[in-house]
């Protein structure tokens, strides 16, 4: 079993211009799109969403901190067996194989934890 890389990470900011100054403009993270609530940001593997503090976006019961790791299809399998059913709260999996699945999970401490394929097959569309 390998986990293969982080695929996203989800950080909660106050202001979006300070937050773009810091990971864009000093890190330069490249900007990919951007709306009202987030702003993603695409590295060359993996993304990362700055999303407003008070937001609608999917991932608001998301706990504080949301983040995805990208897995090799049978590691995914692996994993899903270990979590469907057991005293984890998940959702999933999404997706199909060969294409992108992804399988989410709440740690012990809120935070929300996902495998996903996707970046095994290209840089996802969001």
């Amino acid at each position: 079993m390998a986990v293969v890389g982080i695929e996203e990470i989800f950080l909660k900011v106050r202001n979006m211009e300070n937050a773009l100054e810091f990971y864009n403009g000093m890190l330069g993270i490249p900007l990919d799109k951007r709306d009202d609530e987030r702003t993603y940001l695409q590295m060359e593997r993996g993304h990362l969403v700055l999303q407003m503090e008070v937001n609608t976006g999917r991932h608001q019961g998301g706990g504080p901190l949301h983040f995805a790791l990208t897995v090799t299809e049978e590691t995914f399998d692996e994993i899903m067996e270990k979590f469907v059913g057991s005293r984890y709260f998940t959702r999933g999996p999404y997706g199909e194989r060969g294409v992108g699945r992804a399988l989410f999970m709440m740690d012990p401490d809120g935070n929300e934890a996902e495998i996903n394929t996707r970046y095994l097959y290209g840089v996802p569309q969001r």
